[in-house]
């Protein structure tokens, strides 16, 4: 995220308070946070041009890596800062809560997706099967995805033909 689009973001920022159940939390750091976000064991994701921060850090005590002298987590630093945006990197688990379901299939085919979304961990399973929702040998099992790389993955797979249809 650019500078403006990081202030933007902080306007409407809400506390995260959702567990992390991926490598760590995805964050909006302006320029002149990087070195403190950096002392917190935050790093930087070159090919997705962001910072993130390791889940283990996540509960470590904020002041000393340079936070505020008053006890708090960096993940209440880091809310605090209104950095956080989501969930970051591979999926960890488990999930808490319940899941709403959706279904994604082909027109004419076999092929379909049974889409399961966590609200209260950021985090989409898409299970490839077919009408009986018996897996395909040559598919994943499932594939997890952060909220915002499910909504490409729903879009790109709108882009193929494939339609929501009701959960039977």
């Amino acid at each position: 995220m650019k500078s403006k689009e990081i202030r933007k973001f902080r306007e409407s920022y809400k506390d995260y308070k959702k567990d992390c159940v991926f490598e760590g939390y995805k964050l909006a750091v302006l320029f002149d946070e990087k070195d403190t976000v950096k002392r917190m064991g935050g790093r930087w994701d070159a090919d997705a041009s962001t910072w993130w921060m390791p889940e283990k850090q996540l509960k470590e005590d904020a002041e000393q890596y340079g936070g505020p002298p008053n006890g708090s987590l960096i993940e209440d630093y880091l809310n605090d800062m209104q950095m956080i945006q989501g969930q970051y990197g591979d999926f960890k688990g488990p999930c808490k809560g319940d899941a709403s379901e959706y279904k994604l299939e082909l027109a004419g085919q076999a092929h379909r997706y049974t889409v399961q979304w966590w609200d209260d961990s950021d985090a989409v399973q898409f299970h490839p099967s077919d009408q009986n929702g018996e897996f395909l040998g040559n598919a994943p099992k499932s594939v997890w995805y952060t909220v915002e790389n499910a909504r490409k993955r729903w879009d790109d797979l709108i882009a193929e033909g494939y339609i929501r249809t009701e959960i039977s």
